[in-house]
């Protein structure tokens, strides 16, 4: 110790352990943990860095940078010159004016570490610098970096299954909150089903767009919903020969350990789901596996242009009503809440989405049934079109003419094989025993009732039964209403268009009461229940700004369909016809066999007596 640089060395090496032993508390913060980036955005925000010597330079897009100090934006769509501290360079940082805190930054593996090392002789000050920085982070409109895991295991995950209907609830909201206004991948997709992604907050929505941006698989993005952080991930499921898309999902990490927060995040994704549903109806269709696969959706039909002959739509659309407000009346009467009719069309003045099956279709299967109306949501309208086609009745029509065979005698009608593999039992007890689901409006569409089993269409399985016959002549009118309305808004100087509509003959504008008129014409000219609504609806496409034309015309017209139909029925006749000589003959000609084969036997015998 006599040397006296040895005890220089020896004073300072024991002051240096005095100093970080009773005066330093350090601190570390690792990349991947949350603590790090509340550290990193509370530090950032006081700009710590701007003060370092040595920097990392990179290109980054400097709108999406938290200090622009650091940053030179080019300003012109081209990634901008970011600098980065670099490692191994500490910054003293005199926080609150009163703390002195060393930070360093390192970097091992890929990872950062930040070290802080709090010039104080206890813990607290750490603590109070951590906490402020945690608050800071909770508050901070800057997005969150993006996380593959979550390594606190604290964070609430949920998961939303493309199978599962909520997956439709979240994905609509979704798109409504804008939430690829972060995105920079996107898949370009021109398919109807994607429209939904043409949301974009800066362009006029009511321009139809021919492409649209959709969400790259998974690709995470942020979205800050009420107050809170998430983190919105999209997996596209992948489609396979058959155009079936599975294994989609949409994964939400909440940055909040509340479980209540993604609860109240499903409930008001449903409520947008149900208050859109308004505007437009939703369709889900089956695959060909027997999953419901995707859906369609379709703008709304005002009720209006449902044309049914008078009071008929209003009587159903009330006993809907009257269904589905009627649950508890059903639970305490002890009669299974569902409702069965033979009509359509009203999903979407109810509000309620629509489930498509269809019987015949591949896939689809007693079990099967079972599980897709299993799937289907207590408020809804299942839709079985054209019932009469899955399998025939079992009571035999007594109108039609037997075959005979050459003698008279009856044939035997060979059964008819059914185009379905669903059975009469099953599809009886999806609709009304113990495995169908409550709640729910069935609708099923027949042009041959008469060929039902009796036991499906009971009261109890199909309640309410309506006819759509021929046009009335209360419905043509009606018709021919909503094809050339009169609107009193429009100005008479505006050109020929909806509302507002132009004689060929004087150039004036045709009045309501002209409308009316013409109406009742065009209603009186046509015979009643001759014609389909669907016949006449093509005809007025015809002269769809012209109502005193489709007056004029629909006598043509009428004779153009009387025409076809007497050249049609002259040729199922003269098919009959020629079926019947075929049949006559081939009758003789087993006949004339018949005799000759007898009269050879006669002659034979009449020999060998001889």
């Amino acid at each position: 110790m006599g040397n006296p640089q040895v005890a220089e060395l020896v004073r300072f090496i024991f002051l240096g352990t005095i100093v970080e032993t009773f005066f330093l508390v350090k601190a570390s913060f690792k990349q991947g943990e949350l603590s790090y980036e509340w550290v990193s955005a509370y530090i950032d925000h006081h700009k710590v860095w701007n003060r370092s010597r040595t920097f990392r330079v990179v290109a980054r897009n400097a709108e999406k940078v938290a200090n622009r100090d650091l940053a030179l934006n080019g300003a012109d769509g081209y990634p901008d010159i970011i600098y980065e501290p670099s490692a191994h360079e500490p910054e003293l940082f005199h926080w609150r004016r009163k703390h002195w805190i060393t930070i360093s930054k390192d970097e091992k593996e890929g990872a950062s570490t930040l070290t802080l090392q709090v010039w104080s002789r206890n813990r607290s000050v750490l603590d109070e610098f951590v906490q402020e920085a945690r608050t800071f982070y909770r508050g901070s409109l800057q997005p969150p970096p993006r996380q593959d895991y979550d390594w606190s295991q604290s964070l609430i995950v949920g998961h939303f299954n493309q199978a599962d209907f909520s997956y439709d609830w979240v994905l609509d909201y979704l798109q409504s909150l804008n939430v690829m206004g972060d995105a920079n991948e996107f898949t370009v997709s021109t398919k109807q089903n994607d429209a939904g992604w043409n949301r974009d907050h800066h362009e006029d929505i009511s321009k139809k767009q021919p492409v649209r941006y959709v969400p790259s698989s998974n690709t995470k993005q942020r979205l800050r919903w009420r107050e809170i952080w998430m983190q919105v991930e999209f997996v596209i499921g992948y489609e396979d020969g058959n155009g079936r898309t599975s294994g989609g999902s949409i994964n939400i990490l909440l940055h909040s350990c509340d479980k209540s927060i993604l609860t109240q995040f499903i409930e008001a994704a449903r409520v947008h789901y149900t208050t859109a549903s308004i505007s437009r109806v939703t369709v889900h269709l089956t695959d060909n596996y027997g999953s419901w696969a995707r859906a369609v959706t379709k703008n709304r039909r005002a009720f209006s242009t449902l044309i049914l002959p008078g009071g008929v739509k209003e009587t159903i659309l009330e006993d809907a009503r009257e269904f589905l407000s009627s649950e508890e009346w059903y639970t305490f009467a002890g009669v299974p809440h569902r409702r069965g009719a033979w009509h359509g069309k009203k999903a979407g003045e109810l509000g309620l989405e629509i489930y498509f099956i269809s019987l015949a279709a591949p896939g689809i299967d007693d079990y099967t049934l079972g599980r897709l109306i299993r799937d289907t949501p207590a408020r809804c309208i299942l839709l079985i079109e054209d019932i009469d086609c899955a399998f025939p009745s079992r009571d035999e029509d007594a109108d039609d003419e037997p075959l005979l065979d050459a003698k008279g005698n009856v044939i035997p009608r060979e059964p008819i094989p059914p185009r379905s593999q669903v059975t009469l039992a099953g599809l009886l007890n999806v609709l009304d025993s113990v495995a169908s689901e409550e709640g729910r409006l069935t609708f099923a569409t027949t042009n041959h009732i008469e060929q039902l089993d009796p036991a499906l269409i009971r009261p109890g399985r199909m309640d309410v039964k309506v006819q759509y016959g021929l046009a009335t002549t209360e419905q043509l009118e009606q018709m021919f209403d909503r094809f050339y309305p009169y609107d009193p808004e429009l100005p008479s100087s505006s050109k020929n268009t909806i509302g507002c509509y132009f004689s060929k003959t004087t150039g004036e504008r045709i009045s309501a009461e002209r409308l009316s008129a013409l109406a009742k014409s065009f209603a009186d000219a046509i015979p009643a229940s001759r014609y389909s609504i669907a016949q006449l609806q093509g005809y007025l496409l015809t002269s769809k700004n012209d109502p005193e034309g489709a007056v004029e015309g629909i006598g043509g017209w009428i004779e153009k369909q009387e025409k076809e139909k007497r050249e049609i029925e002259e040729l199922k006749m003269k098919r009959r016809k020629e079926a019947a000589a075929r049949r006559k003959m081939e009758v003789e000609r087993e006949k004339e066999r018949e005799d000759s084969n007898g009269g050879s036997v006669e002659e034979t015998v009449d020999d060998s007596s001889s």
